[in-house]
């Protein structure tokens, strides 16, 4: 059953979003559920954003299964970033002279062409030979610093795994602990913008919206 005082619009949605997830049609599904969420939210409808970000999680590791079965390397990208750029399934790697900036960009460009892939961006080596990664979102840069792949020119998908999973353990930081549940949600979500590949940060805005909920109760 929905949760109580859903829309039906919002839960048209949802119908929509589940019916896309059921035919493997991530794109159409994170599509239904982002507007969903948002609708939710403007509600405080906590409890209905629970179970709308446990489909968001499922779609974006749709998405992010695709992105990682491409028999294609990790490529790496340092040139413009332009709206025409014909973006393919796959693993990318932003390096200098590109910035976060551009990352974010090529990310919403695959978004909105409906294909699945995965964008890092890398800063250029620091003196003590750590290459910083960095995403950037409605809380501004998240940065952390990992070991550098033998070949940077063809980095390997673990060390784009971990680099990705290492980026979303350090955004964590950007919530402060002595705030409310509800406080921590809206920063939570800023996250989710931000590095929306991390399954753990859906674990955890899952986890605040329940104690949302209990707040309002």
């Amino acid at each position: 059953m929905p949760p109580t005082g859903r829309t039906k619009s919002i839960q048209n949605l949802v119908d929509k979003a589940n019916e896309s997830i059921g035919q493997e049609a991530w794109f159409d599904a994170e599509q239904s559920l982002d507007r969903a969420l948002a609708m939710s939210h403007g509600r405080h409808d906590y409890q209905g954003m629970a179970e709308i970000l446990d489909l968001l999680q499922q779609t974006r590791a749709g998405w992010n299964k695709r992105a990682y079965a491409s028999r294609a390397a990790v490529r790496v990208v340092d040139d413009e970033v332009e709206d025409s750029m014909e973006v393919e399934q796959g693993r990318y790697l932003v390096q200098p002279p590109l910035v976060g900036a551009d990352a974010r960009r090529l990310r919403l460009l695959a978004l909105a062409g409906g294909v699945p892939a995965m964008v890092l961006c890398r800063e250029p080596k620091t003196q003590l030979g750590l290459i910083p990664v960095v995403a950037i979102g409605p809380l501004g840069a998240i940065r952390t610093k990992v070991k550098p792949p033998k070949d940077l020119k063809k980095p390997p998908v673990k060390w784009y795994r971990d680099a990705f999973a290492s980026l979303a353990e350090i955004s964590l930081e950007k919530i402060n602990p002595n705030h409310i549940a509800s406080r921590k949600l809206e920063a939570m979500l800023g996250l989710l913008d931000t590095i929306p590949e991390s399954g753990m940060l859906h674990e955890q805005a899952i986890a605040l919206c329940l104690e949302s909920a209990n707040e309002e109760a």
